[in-house]
């Protein structure tokens, strides 16, 4: 009976090593090519990914899988070819399985449960982003806005940079960037689970200390309150950095970059913190004074 192992390889680590220990000896390796990127997205957003030439080479070298191609968009179905398919339980796999009509093509489709990277099944979301109101600022509320985005420069991410400070008056208290736990490589080294998602959904599922946690955290461990002050971000809080915001007793929460999440503004809201757009490249600043109910808040449809 002939067998083919067909997936999506961007690494060799423990989880692949333990695939092809069982399979790479009795199975074609079938390795998803580049061209599959249009259509699957996390072919091109998996930082950590050799070319699957490369990982053919690997493969055959070391002798894990001596015989393994590259197959591309073009090539299934036609190359699937053996009484049994085996795949990883995983979208990518599970989809082109069902996209191809692979099933009609094998005797069986063999979906292996072995955890080779996150996925969409792994770590669920249905989540909206919002729109955003804009209003303009004065020249202290521009030079500590403009301050974000020079911090925002500073964090290693690779999808997003965000900076933040806490000020009151022109006293700046506490300022950060995001970044990762417990290293900065974290994603890069480990696999980021975001990588199956759209920006602005199920951002708590990540291994990175948001900017604006960070501020609140280097004020409580250097003893400064935060009630009445000022938070300055590049981009607008997430639900979870909302509900620190709003806990710590902040006052106004400007943001220059609309990322706005669902129940993030309205959390803002009821917790008492006024939310602005700022807009950085306005070419005239406006003071913002009291709250205008009559224009939609940040975060309302």
């Amino acid at each position: 009976m002939t067998t083919q192992l067909l997936l999506f390889a961007p690494v060799i680590h423990r989880g692949y090593d333990r695939l092809f220990d069982e399979y790479g000896q009795r199975a074609e390796v079938l390795l998803v090519g580049e061209s599959f990127a249009p259509d699957y997205p996390e072919v091109r957003k998996e930082i950590r990914a050799l070319r699957p030439q490369r990982v053919l080479e690997y493969l055959t070298a070391t002798g894990l899988a001596p015989r393994v191609r590259v197959v591309e968009v073009g090539d299934l179905p036609g190359a699937v070819d053996a009484d049994v398919l085996v795949v990883p339980d995983e979208e990518l796999t599970r989809d082109l399985v069902d996209r191809f009509d692979l099933a009609s093509r094998v005797r069986e489709v063999r979906v292996e449960r072995t955890f080779l990277r996150w996925d969409r099944r792994s770590v669920l979301a249905e989540q909206e982003p919002r729109p955003k109101a804009v209003v303009g600022l004065t020249d202290l509320q521009r030079e500590l806005a403009g301050r974000t985005r020079e911090l925002a420069e500073h964090s290693s991410d690779w999808w997003r940079q965000v900076g933040a400070l806490a000020a009151r008056d022109r006293e700046v208290l506490a300022t950060a960037y995001n970044h990762h736990l417990p290293t900065e490589y974290a994603p890069y080294v480990d696999g980021d689970p975001r990588n199956s998602f759209h920006r602005g959904l199920h951002i708590d599922l990540s291994t990175a200390l948001h900017a604006e946690a960070a501020v609140v955290a280097a004020a409580a461990r250097d003893g400064l309150s935060l009630a009445g002050a000022d938070l300055y971000v590049s981009t607008f809080p997430c639900p979870g950095c909302a509900r620190l915001v709003a806990a710590a007793g902040i006052a106004r929460c400007f943001y220059a970059g609309g990322y706005s999440m669902l129940d993030g503004e309205r959390i803002l809201d009821e917790g008492g913190v006024r939310v602005v757009h700022v807009d950085l490249d306005a070419a005239v600043d406006v003071a913002t004074g009291p709250a205008d109910r009559s224009t939609p808040p940040a975060g309302s449809r």
